[in-house]
């Protein structure tokens, strides 16, 4: 999908592009899941809103490589039948991971649960979420875990930001869709009670109400979350569900003749079993615009005692060429505790400014993109260290036919850091990190898939790593095997490199290596025509380049029933 293996897509989008590929649905219905999804574009957008069936959307040519794929898995039915999907991972690493969802929905119903226990944990469900959704043409009401994701990510976003790099393009333009149920394993980010949305001729109006149980401490008047997700040590267990969150929050959005306008604001009170409190609030204003080629898009955040957050951007389009251009200013201690914004630094203290560009160029078989970040980082209140420059840029070439896929890509990061270690005396010093890949996919035939890949990391010019994998993945109507070979030769920790696993249905995880390493890795996937697919994941691990010694074993399984 154009993602390189260090950047994060969110859990909510593999569980809904699991869904489109994995159950019949009905037109209507593939259309409400596919504009959901945060990772497609706005052109994906607009192609699969005016399609007006399900052949018409998987013959248009202008989808983007992710929509195309998504579009082409697509099953669908007259009529949307009721159905229950239960989905059981059992991962073995370092401890044993159990995770358990279940998925229902009817017409007009849907429910989603979720139970999970991280390694060493002692309760089987230690995370545990429930949602049950109720759908008619204009109104919308959940109860249970749920979240609202508006404007731009400035106030109340999804659990993953929008990520720099060549994508960045298709993403970083998109608002929030507005009331949603919370399907995502993250332990810290959901909101438990209700929440609702109607659309009227006067716009759509979004709430959200919640009472909800938070890890953490107040100290000195600061919320301390713990967003691990671990409820394993004593000082674990102490924080766990020790902070209590009253939120409310309510997202208005219209489309006027001078483009689309919302309004989005959220209030918040934590309090500590001793009965300490703090309260916060906000709100934001955002908006968009299409004029001819351009749409153009921006939100602004209040929040008490701190000057505004401004987030904007303007994207061209053409059928051979888009640009985008965004410009953000974070003031210091602006985030609430549900902002995803686009930024550099996720620091709560740390605010930024920063600029952001973006281009693609599409000619025949062939893509370029490239794309630029400009930040300066802002610690109004820390008088040791001083403001740190950082600048990133990458380029890409991807050429692909029905047989071939070649990729070549360049990325380099430089960082300008003072540090004022003994006053008054000041050390400067700038670092950089250069990223090259290369990647080839041959597919032969309509069975064999296979692919070549080579990356590196040169840091500070001393430091350098070398990451070479070649896979494979056969397949037939029943059966899927996938294998992998990674060797990698790691100077430093900072000249790491990045990989993508053998991920199992909602994984999206990669292998980071920082030292020298060789993986080999296979996944089986075995697919049943009574509605059930097993999944099965094996990798050793050797610390060195050369098979020496017993090899870390890695495993997982995983069963999807659908009824």
């Amino acid at each position: 999908m154009g993602y390189d293996a260090e950047t994060s897509v969110s859990e909510e989008d593999l569980i809904s592009a699991q869904q489109i590929i994995a159950t019949p649905v009905t037109f209507n219905a593939a259309r409400s899941i596919l504009t959901s999804i945060s990772i497609l574009s706005l052109t994906d957008i607009e192609i699969i809103n005016s399609s007006k069936n399900i052949h018409v959307l998987k013959t248009n040519r202008d989808l983007s490589p992710a929509a195309e794929y998504l579009v082409q898995s697509i099953q669908t039915v007259d009529q949307l039948p009721i159905s229950l999907s239960v989905r059981e991972r059992i991962s073995f690493n370092n401890g044993v991971r159990h995770y358990w969802r279940a998925q229902g929905r009817s017409r007009s119903y849907h429910f989603g649960i979720l139970l999970e226990k991280d390694p060493w944990e002692k309760n089987i469900a230690d995370h545990n979420s429930i949602y049950v959704q109720w759908n008619s043409e204009n109104v919308q009401m959940i109860t249970g875990d749920h979240q609202l994701i508006g404007g731009y990510g400035l106030i109340s976003w999804r659990t993953v930001a929008a990520h720099k790099g060549f994508e960045t393009i298709n993403t970083l333009p998109r608002h929030g869709k507005g009331i949603t149920g919370y399907r995502s394993s993250n332990e810290y980010w959901c909101t438990r009670g209700i929440g609702g949305e109607w659309k009227t001729d006067y716009g759509q109006v979004s709430f959200s109400l919640g009472r909800t149980y938070r890890d953490g401490t107040l100290e000195n008047g600061a919320v301390k979350l713990d967003i691990t997700g671990q409820h394993i040590t004593a000082s674990d267990l102490h924080q766990q569900n020790q902070l209590l969150e009253n939120a409310a929050t309510v997202m208005w959005s219209r489309d006027l003749q001078f483009g689309r306008l919302g309004l989005l604001v959220n209030t918040q009170n934590i309090e500590d079993p001793s009965k300490k409190q703090v309260n916060a609030a906000s709100a934001s204003m955002f908006g968009s615009k299409q004029w001819n080629n351009w749409h153009i898009f921006g939100e602004s955040a209040f929040i008490k005692h701190t000057t505004p957050a401004l987030f904007s951007g303007a994207l061209f389009k053409s059928k051979a060429l888009k640009y985008l251009v965004s410009w953000r200013y974070y003031p210091t201690d602006y985030r609430t505790y549900r902002t995803q914004s686009f930024s550099e630094w996720t620091s709560s203290a740390a605010g930024e400014t920063g600029i952001f560009q973006n281009v693609q160029v599409k000619y025949g078989k062939n893509k370029l993109s490239i794309y630029s970040d400009l930040a300066e980082k802002i610690e109004e209140n820390n008088p040791v260290v001083y403001n740190n420059l950082k600048s990133e840029t990458g380029i890409r070439w991807r050429w692909q036919s029905k047989k071939h896929h070649f990729l070549v890509q360049y990325k380099k990061s430089n960082q300008s850091e003072e540090n004022q270690t003994f006053y008054p005396d000041i050390t400067a010093y700038d670092s950089y990190k250069i990223t090259t890949k290369g990647l080839y996919k041959y597919k032969p035939t309509r069975k064999l898939d296979l692919r070549w890949q080579i990356n590196s990391t040169l840091y500070n010019d001393n430091q350098k790593g070398l990451g070479f994998e070649t896979r494979m993945n056969w397949q037939t109507p029943s059966l899927i095997i996938t294998g992998n070979w990674i060797a990698a030769k790691i100077d430093d920790f900072n000249s790491r490199v990045y990989f993508w696993e053998l991920n199992l249905p909602g994984e999206m995880n990669s292998v980071a290596i920082s030292e020298d390493k060789q993986l080999v890795g296979v996944k089986i996937q075995i697919k049943s025509k009574k509605n059930y697919q097993m999944y099965m994941r094996w990798r050793a691990v050797w610390n060195n380049l050369s098979f020496i010694g017993t090899p870390e074993q890695r495993s997982a399984l995983a069963l999807q029933i659908i009824f």
